[in-house]
Formats: C-alpha cells, structure tokens, sequence
C-alpha cells in the first residue's frame, strides 16, 4: 500500500463510520431506541474493515519508487579470502 493508498483508506474508513453512525443515530432518536445506533455502528465497522483492511489494488495505484540497491562490500569476507590465499 503507497502513502495515497493510506490516505484513501483512512478518508473511506471514517466516512463509512461517519455515515453509518449518522444515519443509525437519526434512525435511532426516531424509533428512541439506542440498539439501532449500534447495530448500525457496527454494520459500518464490519464494512470498513473489509473494504480499508485488505491490501486492495485500488490503494497501489502510486508506487513508492525506490532507490537502486548498492552491493555490498563486507571487508572482513575480503580479509579471509586474503589469508587463504597466503595459506595457501
């Protein structure tokens, strides 16, 4: 997931809970039973997290671009090679 993966996943996940727990609250404060309110809380939970949980492809759109690696030079395995070779 890249840093705009994160931020799509993060927005999408508060405005599902947002959502959810609004329209759960008004249908609540109706009906004047709080029950509502969190089953639908937690309908909007269930859904967040399987849409903003998983690695997705829609949130590795941007690919981080990294730098080439620099091989690398262990002097001690230079140092051995040296003696085996006097060694030898």
């Amino acid at each position: 997931m890249d840093y705009q993966g994160q931020k799509l996943s993060e927005n999408l996940f508060y405005y599902i809970i947002i959502l959810f727990g609004s329209i759960g609250w008004i249908y609540g404060y109706f009906l004047q039973d709080f029950t509502y309110v969190f089953y639908s809380w937690s309908v909007g939970v269930a859904i967040s997290v399987v849409l903003c949980v998983p690695d997705w492809p829609i949130y590795n759109k941007h690919p981080i671009k990294w730098l080439e690696s620099i091989p690398d030079r262990d002097e001690s395995d230079d140092e051995s090679e040296a003696e085996t070779k006097k060694t030898k």
